[in-house]
């Protein structure tokens, strides 16, 4: 049930006019969609996931490698347990009336091959508007180091 109230909301936050003329409303909307993709990554929502990112989405991770839409889903949603994640120092640099550039820093702690870790992220990411919808094109991500003495 959850899943299916994800997916309700990114379909009306993404759902906006193709035209939008004032930038304030179209930064206002990218915030939301934003934080509605953070949301899904939380829940590992395939569908969330694929109505957010563009057909020919790539995101360059912690591997140095570069992944597509397909390899992203799957990890998110069979490899990794996103346990909690949060978003902060967020902004949006508008391209253009169809492409931001969206910078931001996600915070949160994650279950991989049986170990849990604490993480802080640092990512840029491209978002277009693409059929109508304002979609990820391209993601890139680093995860911060942890600080020296502290536990991850």
């Amino acid at each position: 049930m959850r899943n299916t109230s994800i997916v309700l909301a990114i379909l009306m936050l993404t759902g906006c006019s193709a035209s939008s003329a004032n930038p304030a409303n179209s930064e206002t909307e990218i915030l939301a969609v934003n934080e509605a993709y953070n949301r899904a990554l939380v829940e590992g929502d395939p569908l969330a996931l694929n109505l957010l990112l563009t057909n020919d989405f790539r995101i360059i991770d912690d591997d140095a490698g570069i992944h597509d839409k397909r390899d992203q889903i799957e990890f998110m949603t069979t490899e990794i347990d996103l346990i909690y994640a949060r978003g902060d120092d967020v902004e949006v640099a508008m391209l253009g009336p169809d492409a931001a550039l969206v910078t931001g820093r996600l915070i949160g702690r994650y279950r991989y091959k049986g170990t849990e870790t604490d993480f802080t992220e640092r990512y840029t990411s491209i978002w277009v508007r693409d059929g109508g919808r304002w979609r990820v094109m391209h993601e890139h991500a680093s995860t911060q180091p942890a600080e020296e003495g502290k536990e991850s």
